[in-house]
């Protein structure tokens, strides 16, 4: 009799679950499916060894002399006939307090390039903990103005340069597409005063996932059915102590919450104001966000290619948004897209 009560109770708990479970699942349905999306998406194998044979490899490249970090490493394949491969430069994400050169989404990208006959530069900054903003957007351009001055040097063509950003990244991938010569560029690459000065000027934006205007996150959030419970389980590495007492982690790489700042201030960080402010004649932009995405709502991504389009046509443009993929997703790197994005870069960098 005992052993049928508690039987009783186990099964009247199990079902308090469930339909607890249910309910959530009702109410927050986005959400949910957003979660099991992130959960369930498929993980490439990759050897984490940093060798290859396929060219030239040149690491931990300083391209200034204010900091350790301040470096890149370079892949430069072999070709036949005296021909200069196409320079493509990456810049890894991490909230702007992790990663490196090396990282995963790094290597996922300039693997695939390299084997495909492009030269890739894969750009080492200062992160947020040792220098706040603009410090991380100084180097990445700084380190492109170093890359055209050292062309002839490693042996590919910098002519026209495209530049991957993946997140935090990909924030810094679009700052330097469109940002003027004379803003953020006061950091001096080295052999500068031999070599003299050279263009940080980005010909074809890739950004995946980036964010284009922090204030307007919470109400994109909202929008697409995301609650902050939701928001905060998924990046918890970017909470509590590495915000050292910010709202955010842009509010700590500013050094100021967002939602503190003035007008002024804010647009200093915002990457639409120099979309609308600053000529952007000939930049190309490729943009991928994935749609269960609950680290950056995809919604920046979709402003951002609307602001480009208007800036400078619908045919320089290309927006993506991948069904099913979440923040840094391994298919969001698959052959198939990257050979998309190949055949992108090649149209627009003739």
């Amino acid at each position: 009799m005992k052993n049928n009560k508690i039987g009783r109770i186990i099964g009247i708990l199990l079902a308090v679950i469930i339909l607890a479970v249910l309910a959530v699942c009702a109410i927050w349905h986005k959400a949910a499916y957003a979660v099991f999306k992130n959960l369930t998406v498929q993980k490439y194998n990759m050897d984490e060894s940093t060798d290859w044979d396929g060219g030239k490899s040149y690491l931990k490249v300083h391209y200034a002399e204010e900091s350790d970090n301040q470096y890149l490493d370079l892949y430069v394949p072999d070709t036949e006939d005296g021909h200069l491969p196409q320079l493509y430069v990456i810049i890894h994400g991490g909230g702007f307090i992790a990663n490196d050169s090396q990282s995963r989404q790094a290597q996922l990208m300039y693997r695939y390039f390299r084997d495909h006959g492009y030269a890739c530069a894969t750009i080492n900054y200062r992160l947020a903990q040792e220098e706040p903003f603009p410090g991380a957007l100084c180097d990445c351009k700084t380190a492109i103005r170093f890359l055209r001055a050292h062309a002839e040097e490693y042996g590919y063509d910098a002519e026209k340069i495209p530049v991957f950003g993946e997140s935090a990244g990909g924030y810094l991938a679009i700052m330097c597409s469109v940002t003027k010569e004379d803003e953020f560029n006061d950091i001096p690459f080295i052999d500068q005063d031999v070599l003299g000065d050279f263009s940080s000027k980005v010909d074809v934006l890739v950004d995946y996932y980036g964010v284009c205007d922090q204030l307007s996150t919470a109400q994109q959030w909202k929008e697409l059915g995301i609650p902050d419970v939701v928001f905060d389980i998924a990046n918890g590495w970017i909470e509590g102590e590495n915000l050292q007492g910010f709202e955010d982690i842009h509010s700590f790489w500013f050094r100021k919450n967002v939602t503190e700042m003035t007008e002024e201030e804010y647009d200093r960080t915002n990457p639409v104001y120099y979309v609308e402010k600053n000529d952007l004649e000939g930049l190309s932009s490729w943009i991928i966000h994935g749609d269960c995405d609950i680290t950056v709502p995809y919604l920046q991504s979709e402003v951002l290619a609307d602001k480009l389009s208007a800036k400078n046509g619908a045919d320089s443009v290309s927006y993506h948004l991948i069904p099913g993929m979440g923040h840094a997703s391994d298919p969001l790197y698959s052959d198939e897209l990257l050979g998309e994005l190949d055949a992108f870069m090649q149209e627009k960098l003739k």
